[in-house]
């Protein structure tokens, strides 16, 4: 996978969905979007949010802590 491949999944997560941007892969046979997509679930999935606002709460300020660790993006 290259760059540009990879900015226009990234794009195309942000816009879409890693649901709908997936299930489209798939229907194309995309590996390389199938392989990004599957890998940012993959980690979300394995990721304690809850655990790494505490770790990050105990070294800075509650409110970066948040901000670090949330799942929603500004756009």
């Amino acid at each position: 996978m290259n760059r540009n491949t990879y900015n226009t999944v990234r794009k195309s997560i942000r816009g879409n969905g890693i649901a709908y941007t997936a299930r489209i892969a798939a229907q194309q046979g995309d590996i390389d979007t199938l392989a990004v997509c599957d890998a940012i679930i993959n980690t979300t999935k394995g990721t304690d949010w809850l655990a790494m606002r505490q770790q990050f709460a105990r070294n800075e300020q509650a409110s970066i802590a948040f901000k670090l660790t949330t799942t929603v993006s500004k756009q």
